[in-house]
């Protein structure tokens, strides 16, 4: 039992150093801190509003998360267990001091990611490019049918007969008649 007991602290320790050297090369790489005021400023909607304050706060947490991992862990305090038996004490002593943790390189993994994203961030452009051509020429369109509108409210009955001969006719055919109601 006393056995399980110090595998168990052994591999909490090992499991820890690990998430240390991952926290402290992610730490080293960090990238630095997005412009928030400026995707404020982009962001008009309430619930976009909403979502970047999300972001924001996942973001500091992600940060202050990978900070403290980054720190070196406690020492095992080796005299809380001075009721095991010596002999089994220092093997794992000594287990312990010669347990190395090689150091985590993310700029491998960095570079795999930045390969994975160029594709969508190439892709990201054109559309935003597309997006930016399209808005215009609705832009232009939805100009246009305003101008039509404006046309249209100040037109009066007599600019539109005049316009148009062939329902000036139409009309005055069914006045003669006297079915014009």
């Amino acid at each position: 039992m006393l056995r399980i007991t110090m595998l168990r602290q052994t591999q909490a320790v090992r499991a820890l150093l690990q998430r240390r050297c991952f926290a402290e090369s992610a730490v080293s790489t960090q990238l630095k801190e997005p412009d928030w005021e400026a995707f404020g400023a982009i962001v008009t909607s309430d619930e976009g509003k909403r979502e970047l304050a999300t972001l924001r706060s996942q973001f500091a947490e992600i940060k202050t998360r990978l900070t403290s991992q980054s720190q070196a862990p406690q020492e095992v305090k080796w005299e809380e267990y001075k009721d095991v038996e010596p002999v089994v004490l220092d093997g794992f002593k000594s287990a312990m001091s010669k347990l190395k943790i090689p150091k985590f390189d993310v700029t491998e993994h960095v570079k795999k990611v930045d390969t994975d994203f160029d594709p969508l961030l190439k892709s990201a452009t054109e559309l935003e490019a597309f997006s930016q051509k399209r808005q215009k020429e609705i832009e232009d369109e939805i100009k246009q049918i305003d101008v039509e509108i404006e046309k249209l409210n100040t037109k009066t009955v007599d600019e539109e007969l005049s316009s148009d001969p062939k329902l000036l006719k139409e009309v005055d055919e069914e006045i003669s008649k006297g079915s014009y109601y």
